[in-house]
This record gives structure tokens, C-alpha cells and sequence, in this order.
């Protein structure tokens, strides 16, 4: 089961990501090769393209991840639980970050807009 913000997100991303894209419906464990695997909450693809990936967590500590799925994915976005925020980190360009109070919109996905609050439930 998801935490109630990937929860949210992803419910979020579903109904506003439009085809070719596609939001997964779970969490998975993904195998690229005998070393190299990597993990996330949430993915969008074009088929079997990763646009974008979602995992858990902030930056600095979540940089390895980042780059491992900048292989795979145009960005990476992280959801800081502690802090209540969304990183989005593009493969190339600048990191940003949004907090309560801000919309997440991403170059990547220029049709979806999803309040920080309404992720974390928090009253804005």
C-alpha cells in the first residue's frame, strides 16, 4: 500500500497525464541488466519510455537515484515526506523545488499542475 502523499500523487497524475503517456499503478522494483536495477513509486511511460519516475525521498541523499534513473527517465521527481516538498530533477536543466503554497509543474508534463498541499493534505 502507498503512503497517503504517493497516493495522492499518483491519483493526481492519473487524471491528469494524457496519452501516449501512462501512470503505473503500483510500485516497482525495475532490473536494467545483472547490475543495475532501480526503484520507483510511480513511473510514466510512452510505452515502454520512461518520461518521468517518482521515488521517495530528497536530495542530497537521493542523488545516486537520480542519476541511476536519469539513464532511463527524462526526470526524476522526489517526495520529501519530512519536509513536505517535491523535488523535480530533469536530466538536464535546473533542479526545483516546490513547497506547500506552490503548484509542481514540470517541463516534461506541461498539462499537469498538482497543488504541494493537496499531495501532503495539508490546508493551504
Amino acid at each position: 500500500m502507498d503512503p497517503a502523499p504517493i497516493a495522492k500523487l499518483r491519483s493526481e497524475l492519473a487524471s491528469q497525464v494524457k496519452r501516449p503517456l501512462e501512470v503505473s499503478e503500483k510500485s516497482t522494483q525495475y532490473w536494467f541488466d545483472e547490475e543495475s536495477a532501480a526503484y520507483n513509486d510511480i513511473d510514466i511511460k510512452v510505452g515502454d519510455a520512461f518520461a518521468v519516475v517518482v521515488c521517495q525521498g530528497a536530495l542530497p541523499s537521493e542523488e545516486l537515484i537520480c542519476r541511476i534513473w536519469h539513464r532511463y527517465a527524462d526526470e526524476v521527481w522526489l517526495v520529501d515526506r519530512a519536509e513536505n516538498n517535491i523535488f523535480i530533477v530533469p536530466r538536464e536543466g535546473v533542479i526545483r523545488v516546490f513547497e506547500v503554497g506552490e503548484t509542481v509543474r514540470s517541463i516534461r508534463l506541461p498539462d499537469v499542475a498538482i497543488s504541494v498541499a493537496a499531495v501532503f493534505s495539508i490546508e493551504n
